[in-house]
């Protein structure tokens, strides 16, 4: 070998112990540093660090552990002490439990109060049907008690008849006040309302019909009613004179 020629026969040991005489000659050695590593040294370090493994993921560099410390956030982080006491552990797991209880706890108060709410409402629809009912006369004509008998006499019909008429008057008495009440409630949610001009006009006029709509439907009521009434007192004397 003609690199060994000048420093003579190669006896074994460091390479670069042999040729270490070369660093101080014009030979290509001259531009090689005496800080080469010992091999035996770079052999015991392997030794430590284990058999190397193909395709096994090697260390980040600084740079790259720099960039990720500085992208990683506060849920990122794994802490390095990660073995918790059994306290610590019940006490997570009791944490969980009421925070549990305590939703269903507010899904349960949230369901009824929709309910409770859901029932507010179909009572306020019931009861404005009812009221709007009675402002037009509606109650009317079932409000006398029909008790004619063909067993009764003239004058027990006749009585009979206008204890009924007296209850369609009373009935009739009760339906215009509801009405009444009705219309004085349309003009003050008008005026409540802040309408200015010709909505506020229109309102007025919508309220002033049903007023008009109202009267005439108890009217109509209490005419059928009290018809109703000579008819069942008719029948009742027809019924009267078959049985004799």
């Amino acid at each position: 070998m003609s690199r060994l020629r000048k420093g003579g026969k190669y006896k074994g040991g460091s390479f670069a112990k042999t040729f270490k005489v070369g660093l101080a000659t014009r030979t290509p050695f001259s531009f090689v540093t005496d800080e080469t590593p010992d091999p035996s040294g770079i052999e015991e370090e392997n030794k430590s660090s284990g058999p190397v493994v193909a395709g096994e993921n090697k260390e980040p560099t600084s740079n790259t552990t720099d960039a990720s410390k500085e992208n990683a956030s506060e849920e990122d982080i794994i802490p390095s002490d990660t073995e918790y006491s059994r306290e610590e552990v019940d006490s997570y797991f009791q944490r969980r439990k009421l925070a549990k209880e305590r939703a269903e706890l507010e899904a349960l108060k949230k369901q009824q109060e929709e309910e409770s709410n859901k029932e507010e409402e179909e009572a306020a629809e019931i009861e404005e049907e009812e009221r709007e009912s009675l402002s037009q006369g509606e109650n009317i004509e079932g409000s006398y008690d029909d008790e004619f008998d063909p067993t009764m006499t003239g004058k027990e019909r006749r009585e009979e008849s206008r204890e009924n008429k007296g209850q369609i008057r009373d009935a009739k008495k009760e339906a215009k006040k509801a009405a009444k009440d009705e219309f004085k409630n349309k003009k003050a949610d008008i005026k409540a309302s802040g309408l200015k001009g010709k909505a506020k006009r229109d309102a007025k006029k919508d309220a002033r019909k049903d007023k008009r709509d109202d009267k005439k439907s108890i009217r109509q009521n209490k005419k059928s009613a009290k018809k109703s009434n000579r008819k069942s007192k008719r029948k009742s004397r027809k019924n009267k004179r078959k049985n004799k």
